[in-house]
């Protein structure tokens, strides 16, 4: 219902510091985005008071202070979306309306078969989800004794000295802009004049929040000045950003992902075994996959949640290597090549070679379409390399981008693309075999 953009620890770490704050008292929460807060203190039997200057917040703030909700659909939208207008009631169904529209607007009036896609089914079936979040809206409990459109910079002002204050400001400057925009394009309302946070702005709220006796927040801006009211580091996922968490009093919490580890019983290729034909391909648990890819994936590499993992075993059923794909978030009919390696060591230099060959084998493409329940005729990737050509994709998928890494210990960012399904696993490894197969065996020498 709510998007929710603060993770599970979080939520439990401010229940846990709201503890130790007076009972009963009132909590200010600015710049309160999703109402993540709110809804972790909702029971707990504080008065809550909100403020925020985003048309999202805005709408379900006003809904839950009773206020109209004052939004309507641009005239120069009403031709597009005229099949919104009668779902915008100044309350309630406003608020659905505005939380649906989150999920396509981003796609109204844009060229390509997916973004129509989309606004189609949105439309649709429009009266049925609609109708599904009113419903789910009318059970919130969440209760605010008010709610504001008013700057965070002058909203904190405001507040009562010994008031406890909590808040998750935006981390970078301009997010909300660049967030909502979509919604702003489209609706129109009585929005307030003020200046978007720059980073240094950021960093002055926190400033004003700090400042005073209760008080709990969070960044992933890792804050020199706040380092002694440090109380803990929340990294939900691999791939999750950091959230430094900051409070005047709180026990200190530190939360990494765990995962899930299952045996791979299957023996592995290993040095001085000669690779076999023919190929087969085996399905994988999530743990073993987990099991297998923090054996032989690069370190570097943060790992992502794989739809479908798959092991490439030779015919004496050692296995050469892993890959797993998911669904293309971007286009219909090709799968992501999420992740691919090789075991090791073995006596073949070129093995990651074969495990790409047989993930855009024929075979492979199959197991994707039951998995995805989609055609799959196409499969894409991410490298990342400090040289400007990955070797194990070259001859293999067509470079289609190269950009400076977003992540850190790279030079490049590479993406590649080809097709699936145009060999297989057969024809895979003789190609393989002709090219790249030379084996390089080590003489062992003893006394």
């Amino acid at each position: 219902m709510f998007q929710g953009t603060i993770p599970g620890p979080m939520r439990a770490i401010v229940r846990e510091t709201a503890r130790s704050w007076p009972q009963g008292s009132p909590v200010y929460i600015p710049c309160c985005g999703n109402f993540t807060i709110e809804r972790s203190l909702a029971d707990m039997g504080f008065a809550l008071h909100s403020s925020d200057v985003s048309i999202y917040t805005s709408a379900i703030g006003r809904w839950l202070t009773g206020q109209p909700v004052g939004i309507q659909l641009h005239e120069e939208s009403a031709d597009q979306l005229h099949w919104m207008a009668d779902s915008l009631d100044d309350g309630i169904g406003t608020v659905a309306t505005l939380m649906l529209a989150t999920r396509f607007l981003a796609s109204v009036g844009r060229d390509g078969l997916w973004h129509e896609r989309v606004v189609r089914s949105y439309r649709d079936q429009w009266k049925a989800k609609h109708a599904e979040t009113v419903e789910r809206l009318s059970r919130s409990d969440v209760a605010l004794a008010s709610y504001e459109v008013e700057d965070v910079r002058s909203w904190l002002q405001k507040v009562p000295r010994d008031a406890p204050v909590c808040s998750f400001p935006p981390f970078y400057g301009g997010g909300y802009e660049k967030l909502y925009e979509p919604l702003e394009q489209h609706f129109t309302w009585d929005a307030p004049e003020y200046e978007p946070l720059s980073d240094a702005d950021v960093v002055g709220v926190l400033g004003a929040i700090t400042d005073r006796p209760y008080w709990l927040t969070a960044s992933n801006h890792d804050v020199p000045e706040l380092q002694s009211f440090l109380r803990g580091v929340i990294k939900a996922t691999p791939r999750a950003a950091p959230f430094y968490v900051y409070a005047s009093e709180a026990p200190t919490r530190i939360v990494a992902p765990r995962q899930p580890i299952e045996p791979v019983r299957a023996p592995r290729l290993r040095g001085g075994d000669e690779l076999v034909a023919p190929l087969s391909l085996s399905l994988l648990k999530p743990g073993q996959f987990n099991a297998l890819r923090s054996r032989y994936l690069n370190p570097r590499i943060a790992p992502g949640a794989a739809n479908l993992a798959v092991a490439v075993k030779d015919g004496g059923g050692k296995i050469l290597g892993v890959f797993a794909m998911a669904p293309s978030s971007y286009t219909p009919d090709e799968a992501y090549l999420l992740s691919d390696f090789a075991v090791a060591p073995t006596d073949y230099p070129r093995l990651s070679k074969l495990i790409v060959l047989a993930a855009t084998s024929s075979e492979a493409q199959l197991l994707c379409q039951r998995a995805f329940s989609r055609r799959v005729r196409a499969v894409s990737t991410t490298a990342f390399s400090n040289n400007p050509v990955s070797m194990k994709y070259r001859g293999l998928l067509r470079l289609t981008k190269r950009g400076p890494s977003a992540e850190d210990g790279w030079k490049f960012q590479l993406q590649y693309q080809g097709v699936m399904g145009d060999h297989t696993l057969a024809e895979a490894m003789e190609k393989w075999a002709k090219r790249w197969g030379a084996r390089q065996t080590t003489m062992q020498t003893g006394e």
